[in-house]
């Protein structure tokens, strides 16, 4: 008999997309929460505006804060499996990815930020799909950067 156990593991890809939707999650709830938090600062700036366009400013900016969290919390899955393969491997690529990973997360950041500021440059369905694009760009990344 063999003194090692048996153990089941995740299929990798099912693994993958598992991780994948948590992040998906887990930014979607932080950017919810920094949006209602952040929110009176919106409302502040348009003030003299109609209850429906307070509404769709409201959703709009909701929406931002959110991709912008998806955003920053599928940086930090990459950047955990950059960290963990360059330990293994100690590889100069790994760490070239790792530092394109950490500027991205910084730029991130800064957009976090900074968006309630320029409020009115990016409030609108063209100021978001650049962010949805990196998104989209983000899962592609993690989901092959797992196999």
């Amino acid at each position: 008999m063999s003194d090692i156990p048996y153990k089941k593991q995740m299929d990798p890809k099912a693994k993958a997309i598992a991780i994948i939707i948590v992040l998906l999650i887990v930014g979607m709830i932080v950017g919810l929460v920094i949006s209602r938090v952040s929110m009176n600062y919106a409302r502040e700036k348009y003030q003299g505006a109609n209850q429906r366009v307070l509404n769709l400013i409201g959703t709009l900016y909701t929406l931002s804060m959110s991709i912008l969290c998806i955003n920053i919390a599928l940086l930090l899955g990459l950047f955990w499996i950059y960290a963990d393969s360059l330990r293994k491997t100690k590889s100069s690529f790994m760490l070239g990815l790792l530092l394109f990973i950490g500027v991205l997360f910084v730029q991130s950041i800064l957009s976090l930020i900074l968006f309630p500021v320029s409020l009115g440059e990016n409030l609108s369905l063209y100021g978001i799909l650049p962010n949805m694009f990196e998104t989209l760009a983000l899962i592609i990344l993690l989901y092959l950067s797992m196999e």
